[in-house]
């Protein structure tokens, strides 16, 4: 494991929400043995202006800078991270490519950087620095190799393309510039390494986990004769296949479908309230998702097959195998860890059958070994693979004279 480094995280989120992000909980487990200073991906003054939904309130004054940007989060596991809010920057993911869009962007960079570098002297953070940038291309692109950082790591856990509306005009150009540039990137899927490896002189790959202290709160190790409860939790989202939801609705009158999660797509929401056998939750707080779990009988991943989907290793499955949950998802990734453990179908008449005879076959034996393989996959050992990784690379790049 990493030990008495400084980590400047510059990330693609907040610290904070209503969701598991794999950066937090990496970087909660390398803080108890590591200094880390948390960037999050900064508001823009339309943001400021209009507010931005599903996000956390922004401190106006710390934003502008009129009180401390760096707050300080002490972690579960006795580690401290330092939380840097960074300076509003311009909108400009909207603008066409060309000068003004580069103008504005290394611009945006510059506020940056200076924020970056005043946190790190005040922190005394400018020794053995690893640069780890999380899906934020652009300010990895504008900040990186600015800092005399030893190791410049670019972690990738989704595909540009498609990932989120700000990303998707000039996002794939960054990301691909970011890639030559870094010592090595880090993707959290298999689907992920097969597109990236190519792209970059080192590709390794660090899935995603569970936080298995958490998600076990919601193992019921009772299985009760009829209760049909299928449960989801994640986002509605246009990563979900509503053709074979709306076939399992109709062919399962007398089960109920839960969906815990944001709520992106109007047109699936739409879809899923058509139904009376359908809850829609809405977001709830990660604590609150143990709550969920002790009541399904079963959890789903019911996501369609695309070149967005094929990089996604979903945490949702460690987390249901922690509720000692059976699971029933869809083709549409590459998740041949986990081929002995969930049951896997490539349409919706396959789906229907394993989700019926899981829910008819399922024992306490079962829940219990589904739990005892989620606990092999926590964020602990993922920070471990991390290092490995980093103190790899670092092995190569600098090797003992």
């Amino acid at each position: 494991m990493l030990n008495n480094r400084n980590i400047l995280c510059i990330s693609g989120t907040e610290w904070h929400g209503n969701y598991i992000k794999a950066v937090v909980e990496l970087m909660k487990v390398l803080s108890a043995s590591n200094k880390i200073l948390f960037v999050e991906n900064p508001y823009t003054y339309k943001d400021a202006l209009t507010g931005v939904k599903g996000k956390n309130k922004l401190d106006y004054v710390q934003a502008i800078g009129l009180k401390t940007r760096i707050s300080t989060i002490n972690t579960e596991n006795s580690g401290t991270v330092y939380i840097l809010t960074p300076p509003l920057v311009f909108p400009v993911s909207f603008l066409p490519d060309g000068k003004f869009y580069r103008a504005m962007l290394n611009y945006n960079g510059w506020l940056m950087r200076r924020a970056i570098r005043k946190a790190l002297k005040q922190l005394n953070m400018n020794h053995e620095l690893i640069n780890f940038v999380s899906f934020n291309p652009g300010m990895g692109v504008m900040t990186g190799r600015r800092f005399n950082e030893k190791t410049f790591i670019y972690h990738c856990y989704d595909e540009v393309k498609g990932a989120h509306p700000w990303l998707s005009k000039h996002g794939v150009k960054l990301e691909q510039k970011l890639m030559k540039m870094v010592d090595a990137v880090i993707v959290t899927s298999k689907g992920l390494f097969k597109s990236k490896c190519d792209e970059t002189q080192r590709c390794y790959v660090v899935n995603n986990a569970v936080k298995a202290s958490l998600f076990r709160q919601g193992f019921n190790p009772d299985v009760t004769p009829g209760n049909k409860v299928v449960g989801y939790v994640g986002s509605v989202d246009g990563r979900l296949d509503y053709d074979i939801l709306q076939y399992l609705f109709t062919q399962m009158p007398d089960a109920t479908f839960t969906f815990v999660g944001r709520i992106v797509s109007e047109r699936g929401e739409a879809i899923l309230k058509k139904y009376k056998n359908v809850k829609l939750e809405g977001a709830k707080a990660p604590e609150l998702l143990p709550g969920y779990s002790k009541t399904f009988s079963v959890g789903i991943i019911p996501f369609i097959k695309d070149d967005f989907t094929r990089g996604i290793y979903p945490m949702k499955i460690n987390e249901y195998l922690a509720a000692g949950l059976p699971v029933i998802s869809t083709d549409f990734s590459d998740l041949s860890d986990f081929e002995d453990v969930i049951k896997i179908a490539d349409n919706k008449e396959d789906f229907l059958k394993h989700l019926t005879e899981e829910i008819n076959t399922d024992t306490t034996a079962k829940r219990e070994s589904r739990l005892a393989i989620a606990e092999g996959n926590t964020w602990g050992k993922r920070a471990e693979e991390l290092s490995e990784v980093i103190e790899t690379v670092e092995r190569e790049l600098y090797p003992a004279k």
